[in-house]
């Protein structure tokens, strides 16, 4: 048997000529050496554009066309309108994987739509368990993300780690650290490869005697020499054995736990039901929404990764017995919460499978489906009237009656937060850069004003691509990854400016004109509308990223992204404790509806958590 390959990770190619200044000649150069494969970690683009695929292949010489494989990173997805259809355009779908010379070899992709974490999820480990079953000898694992150690980019990691050491996987590639490194897992040795983006270097392997799997370090140089340095030999036969590096159980958290005195003043799981895929959408309830951020209503409604919506009532009574699903229908994944028709009785579901479709809330029979001609990634507006989303780089506008198009504006950046509306006009934020307020009858832009400037790149990933727009006191509260703009509602003139992170936890206004802002990493400000004093903040030592609060009662709650739920008294600020609901990752948004918070997690689960007597309902600041 023989076998000769190379590997290569985070090539970060962009829309210069400069980003291929270094995979080029390494390309060249493995072309050169003939080999039967070649693997690519991921991030083979800067920013998952079109424009940049397109410079990519340009680089790929033809001796190599169709001998490499690819597995996506997170830049080829996290700011992908297309919901990973682009990145499966260009290079086919993952999970794969295919034997060579004696060696069963697997591409797995753990990463997220609108997410930088990964998450493997069932599906794929139930996927993976069976291609392991099947493969009959030893297996490379290669994707974007390493794990163990001190890496922690894949939440589920634990359970993919567990899976690979019931089989013989004998070597795991991966990119995304940018740095060599070479560990041994529990059995496999995980080798992790130098960017192409810091250096011209790929990685050669061949099977020696033994058999033995020998893994070079090669780098490239002006004029195209190599010169090569061994990285680790691995045995293909024998037992997996050796030292182990175990995942990270993530830091200990500082908060108080439920049990004892604290008990009383937090909430207690009430019930939990699970849907496959992840509820990475915000939580929604049926039932009308309550100004200041907050739901009321008893039917709550789920949305999964996998495509399922799922509605439960929620019992009036304290009693929790025989709580089940109260419908479930199933469409294209949903990445984020449904909309819910002023009167309570009508969802509107975004889908990555390029539509949104209205049910009626207590049957979850479809009323109208309407085709956007790309994936829905945002959370639809609803107004008495209309819905308002984004589909692509389109700002739609449909008839909630009908579904059918009511104006559209075209070319203005993709979005997947939500717009915001105080009757007359609709306020966004785009992946284009900028803040806009349109005309609510027409789509007419009336203003628009530029929040991030630079090149392509830049405005994509760091512009307010993902906000929630908020509203209250005159301004607009327009969010980017480096904090949130006050603008005037009337003119788009800026008023004032909050640092931080606040773009992906959603802004809570309250009624008091004060709003409450959160960052990604668990800074919360309570903030004066009028000029942008703090009132107080609050470090509460938790990530939070995509998951955000919910308020009732005196209190805010916040989820934060390791399953915890922290309690704050709204008048001050002040930690009142925490507990922690979920194993899972959460990155979805909670909603409250009676004397419970319902909130859901990356395993599926849907938890209803009991809030303690006094802190139900709307508060004296909503």
């Amino acid at each position: 048997m023989s076998l000769r390959f190379a590997m290569v990770s985070d090539t970060h190619v962009g829309m210069t000529a400069a980003s291929v200044e270094r995979l080029r000649p390494v390309y060249a150069a493995i072309a050169r050496r003939a080999p039967d494969f070649v693997l690519h970690c991921g991030d083979i683009t800067d920013t998952g554009l079109p424009g940049e695929y397109e410079r990519y292949w340009q680089t790929v010489p033809a001796a190599l066309r169709g001998r490499i494989r690819h597995v996506p990173g997170n830049h080829e997805v996290r700011w992908d309108p297309t919901a990973k259809g682009l990145y499966r355009e260009q290079f086919g779908a993952v999970p794969y994987s295919f034997d060579a010379g004696g060696l069963h070899v697997t591409g797995l992709d753990p990463t997220q739509p609108l997410l930088e974490p990964g998450h493997c999820g069932a599906a794929a480990l139930e996927w993976l368990d069976r291609d392991l079953a099947a493969a009959g000898g030893p297996t490379l694992l290669f994707q974007h993300f390493p794990v163990a150690g001190e890496h922690d980019y894949i939440d589920d990691q634990a359970a993919l780690l567990e899976l690979i050491a019931r089989h013989d996987v004998r070597v795991l590639i991966a990119g995304h650290v940018h740095r060599e490194t070479v560990t041994r897992l529990d059995g496999p040795v995980q080798v992790t490869l130098q960017a192409v983006l810091k250096e011209p270097v790929f990685y050669w392997a061949e099977l020696g005697d033994g058999p033995a799997l020998t893994i070079s370090h090669v780098t490239v140089a002006a004029d195209g020499t190599q010169a090569g340095s061994p990285v680790a030999a691995v045995p293909l036969t024998g037992p997996l054995t050796g030292p182990s590096t175990r995942p990270l159980a993530g830091p200990r958290p500082r908060h108080r736990q439920a049990g004892g005195a604290a008990a009383a003043g937090l909430p207690r799981p009430r019930w939990r039901l699970r849907l496959p895929g992840s509820v990475q959408a915000g939580i929604a309830v049926a039932g009308g929404v309550v100004a200041g951020g907050g739901v009321a209503g008893e039917v709550v409604v789920a949305a999964s990764t996998g495509g399922d919506v799922a509605a439960v009532r929620v019992p009036a009574e304290r009693g929790d017995r025989g709580v089940s699903w109260l419908w479930r229908e199933r469409f294209g994944p949903v990445y984020r919460r449904p909309g819910v028709s002023h009167d309570g009785r009508t969802l509107f579901v975004p889908s990555a499978d390029r539509h949104l479709y209205a049910l009626d809330a207590s049957t979850g029979l479809v009323g109208w489906r309407f085709a956007a001609d790309a994936p829905v990634l945002s959370q639809p507006l609803v107004t008495p009237e209309l819905v308002v989303f984004t589909a692509g780089e389109r700002l739609l506008a449909v008839h909630a009656a009908s579904g059918e198009l009511a104006w559209a504006v075209p070319g203005r950046g993709f979005s997947a937060g939500r717009a915001g509306c105080d009757g007359e006009r609709v306020y966004t934020a785009a992946a284009d850069g900028f803040a806009r307020a349109h005309d609510l009858r027409t789509g007419r832009e009336a203003w628009s004003h530029r929040m991030v400037s630079g090149d392509l790149h830049r405005v994509t990933l760091y512009s307010g691509w993902d906000d929630v727009i908020a509203l209250g006191a005159g301004v607009v509260l327009a969010a980017t990854v480096s904090g949130t703009q006050a603008l005037e509602a009337a003119t788009g003139a800026p008023r004032w400016t909050l640092p931080g992170s606040t773009m992906y936890p959603p802004t809570v206004v309250l009624g008091d004109g004060t709003a409450l802002f959160t960052t990604e990493r668990g800074l919360l400000t309570r903030v004066g509308l009028a000029d942008g004093g703090a009132v107080w903040q609050a470090a509460l030592g938790v990530s939070v990223q995509n998951a955000g609060l919910a308020v009732a009662g005196d209190s805010a709650w916040v989820v934060s992204a390791d399953g915890r739920l922290v309690r704050v008294r709204l008048a001050d600020g002040r930690e009142l404790g925490s507990v922690r609901y979920s194993l899972a990752q959460c990155y979805s948004a909670p909603a409250v509806t009676g004397d419970t918070l319902v909130a859901g997690d990356q395993d599926g689960a849907v938890h209803g958590l009991r809030l303690p007597a006094g802190s139900q309902g709307p508060g004296p600041y909503r």
